[in-house]
């Protein structure tokens, strides 16, 4: 007799299982097992034993390496599956737990309220508003037992359905799929520890080591091995089969272990197209998840705003109040006395040119110290009191006079004398380049003032260059207008990547993407709805962003407005495709934040977003080129600061970019699932 007219006649059938992990980890030796249809089979077996695995067979999560499984039905819509552990978000209410999976069985609102009121009528179920995590043990069972019941499948496969619940509940349980089997056609699989349970299956099948000892119904196997108990039955049934078992036996059985050519084929074949309604579903757990996280959302939310008000406050902006020391030999009774002079003296010897100078470093905004020698002033350098100091000579006036009046037949003296001396704490290489530009454009600054002051042409007074308006941006760039490309385009590949990656380790953690998988959701549906869900957190994320860059901060953005929210956009698609290869990796939390924390630092500064790429080792540079965020960023800053289109090279590299790499994620992503059969935890 084939499988095929087996089934005619039997709900489920199974025929010379073997799985196994490892080489020396076999699961399923051999196994073979019946179902009849519109019956109770109860499974019977120590923890280990191969019941889970065999379920897992059964409903189409795990392939055998041989054998064969051959169910009467054809989708997984028609199998109800209550999984060993809770395997439901303990943060949603029971409402929204059956609001869900209603909405992923295609139930319509009708259905689903009256089924919910027959649930709620014989398991007796807490208040509907309850959370999860609200209830008890027993009843978080009694509802995840619901779940399983909710669509009135064909096939129902429950794994210790009645663990921690009622006496006289676990009775009315029995009762009902004892009623729903004879009456209503239904074929039941349970698992349980309570060998009395058993009692009630229409067929029981004790399972140890892999294999099936006997299946038959309770009354009959009592009699036929001539117990009182099936606990003596499974007793005596281990020691029979461990008697048999020798070392020499399982060797030959290992080298004996089936390696067929093609691999068996699932029960029920997975579905490859996209069903909305199962978007749609998962779509209203991620809303339901979210309302119950409002905190999670919030940080969401307001972390791109934070993150780019400190940026714009914190980074690239000149330090103010530095400070500077001054020796000034021109004046014995200190600086101070700058304040004596009148301003229409700075042609006249009476006016201290060092005071004029010192008058152009304070609209800078430059603090200056006076000291009365060399060493006190290198002492407040060395004890971090200024950042510097400045001499000048006793004759600085006269002697810079004589060297602008005289040029090439200045004096020696003359020239040394009107030099500004100056010592730097360069320990700071920010702060000390910064104050030797203002010390430097203040000079020319002051020089140009004097030749003005005295009629003489100002032209002399400065170097004979001329900027012109800049071709792009402006003559005075500020490092902001060169790192807010970065900052935008970090916070869009990050945050989709940080939120993708919560919530599926979330639910593969929790055994929640596993039942759903069951339930008849695939892998494509769930990322396109999760990508739903991300794409409008996106939006209003880069919208925050926005505001406090460029309308509240009005950091430079001189292109098009559609083109960079477009890049934006990519650059977000290709960090949640990286968040799924992330999940479809690591199995904890630790993991993942791991991955994302070694790869953030060297993307960030490969990808030329800290300091300029042209700046780095050519290897170095080599690398940067291939990685996800370099070219996004030249783009970026192509269409902000230049207003380059799609047509410019620049331009449409990041854009190829950001699609290449999300391609390369998604593949990537898909190659590690089939390796791993299925985005699950390791067990």
């Amino acid at each position: 007799m084939t499988m095929e007219s087996e089934v005619t006649n039997h709900a489920v059938v199974v025929r010379d299982a073997y799985k196994r992990y490892t080489r020396q980890a076999v699961v399923l030796k051999g196994l073979n097992m019946t179902v009849e249809k519109g019956t109770i089979y109860g499974f019977l077996g120590p923890s280990g034993c191969g019941k889970t695995t065999l379920l897992s067979c059964i409903v189409g999560r795990t392939t055998l390496d041989a054998g064969e499984i051959v169910l009467s039905v054809n989708s997984k819509s028609d199998i109800g599956y209550m999984p060993q552990e809770l395997a439901l978000n303990k943060e949603f209410s029971i409402k929204e737990t059956m609001s869900y999976y209603g909405m992923l069985y295609g139930m319509t609102k009708e259905e689903l309220v009256k089924r919910k009121a027959e649930m709620y009528s014989f398991l007796d179920l807490p208040n509907e508003n309850s959370t999860i995590d609200e209830i008890s043990g027993g009843q978080q069972r009694r509802v995840s037992l619901s779940v399983a019941l909710l669509h009135n499948p064909e096939l129902l496969i429950l794994d210790e359905p009645t663990v921690g619940v009622d006496p006289l509940l676990s009775h009315c349980i029995w009762q009902h799929l004892l009623t729903l089997s004879t009456v209503h056609g239904k074929t039941i699989i349970i698992t349980t520890h309570y060998i009395e349970d058993a009692k009630h299956a229409h067929r029981i099948g004790l399972m140890r080591a892999g294999t099936i000892l006997a299946e038959s119904d309770p009354k009959q196997m009592l009699t036929s091995y001539n117990c009182d108990t099936l606990e003596q039955v499974f007793l005596y049934l281990s020691h029979k089969q461990e008697s048999g078992i020798s070392y020499e036996a399982e060797q030959q059985e290992m080298k004996n272990y089936p390696n067929p050519t093609k691999k068996p084929v699932a029960p029920i074949k997975n579905r490859m197209d996209i069903c909305p309604v199962h978007i749609y579903s998962h779509i209203w757990k991620n809303i339901y998840w979210l309302k119950r996280n409002k905190p999670i959302l919030a940080f969401l939310l307001t972390l791109p705003i934070v993150i780019s008000a400190l940026f714009v406050l914190t980074i690239g902006r000149d330090p103010l109040g530095l400070k500077l020391g001054v020796v000034n030999e021109e004046l014995p009774d200190g600086i101070d006395v700058c304040n004596r002079f009148a301003a229409n003296l700075t042609c006249s010897l009476e006016y201290p040119m060092s005071c004029k100078f010192l008058d152009t470093l304070e609209k800078k905004q430059i603090n200056l110290i006076g000291y009365r020698d060399h060493e006190s002033a290198r002492r407040g350098v060395e004890r971090n009191h200024v950042w510097g100091y400045l001499y000048f000579s006793r004759n600085y006036t006269e002697a810079l006079f004589e060297r602008i009046i005289s040029n090439l037949r200045a004096s020696d003296e003359s020239l040394n004398t009107s030099e500004l001396k100056i010592w730097m704490d360069m320990s700071n290489q920010y702060i000390g380049n910064l104050l030797k530009r203002d010390m430097y454009f203040g000079y020319l600054s002051f020089l140009e003032h004097v030749y003005k002051t005295c009629d003489w042409p100002p032209e002399a007074a400065t170097v004979p260059i001329t900027y012109e308006d800049a071709v792009y941006g402006s003559n005075t760039p500020s490092f902001t207008d060169f790192a807010v490309p970065a900052v935008i385009q970090l916070s869009e590949f990050y945050l989709p990547m940080l939120f993708t990656v919560g919530a599926i380790l979330m639910e593969k953690r929790e055994g929640l993407l596993e039942r759903s998988f069951i339930s008849g959701m695939t892998l494509p549906e769930i990322m396109v709805g999760h990508a739903i869900v991300n794409f409008v957190i996106l939006s209003l994320q880069t919208l925050f962003m926005w505001v406090v860059l460029f309308i509240i901060f009005d950091n430079v953005f001189n292109g098009s407005l559609l083109l960079a929210i477009l890049l934006l956009y990519l650059v977000g698609f290709s960090g949640m495709c990286y968040g799924y290869f992330v999940s479809a990796i690591c199995d904890t939390d630790q993991a993942a934040t791991y991955m994302g924390l070694g790869s953030f630092f060297p993307l960030a500064m490969l990808s030329g977003m800290v300091w300029p790429f042209e700046g780095m080792h050519y290897l170095l540079r080599a690398i940067g080129w291939c990685l996800p965020l370099t070219l996004t960023t030249d783009a970026f800053r192509s269409i902000s600061s230049r207003s380059w289109g799609l047509n410019h090279p620049a331009v449409y590299a990041g854009f190829l970019s950001a699609i290449g790499w999300s391609l390369f994620f998604s593949l990537a992503t898909y190659a590690i699932i089939k390796l791993k059969n299925g985005l699950r935890t390791k067990s």
